[in-house]
């Protein structure tokens, strides 16, 4: 059974052909900015509608409360990392001479 699903897999293939090009890797990598911007910003909604509901006596259990407002924060945080190393290369990359 092992012998039909290896012979199953494709050969990698290393044309150029199926290089993307530099617009593609661009519009790939803003949409995965997009994507985690977006994730961090729904962590944070959420941490802070559980603060909240919390603050109400709507729920009584203070670990989701801690662990979502910890989680938000981590997610931040590693998101101005990120975002740091970005223009650090980018400042790094116009220092460069031609």
């Amino acid at each position: 059974m092992e012998m039909s699903a290896i012979s199953q897999l494709t050969p990698i293939r290393t044309s150029s052909v199926n290089k993307p090009t530099p617009a593609e890797v661009s519009q790939g990598f803003s949409s995965f900015l997009s994507d985690a911007m977006s994730q961090v910003n729904q962590a944070q909604v959420e941490s802070s509608n559980l603060a909240d509901k919390f603050a109400a006596g709507e729920i009584t259990d203070l670990h989701q409360v801690t662990v979502a407002g910890q989680k938000a924060s981590v997610m931040l945080q590693m998101t101005m990392q990120v975002r740091n190393k970005m223009i650090e290369s980018y400042q790094e990359i116009m220092r460069m001479s031609i």
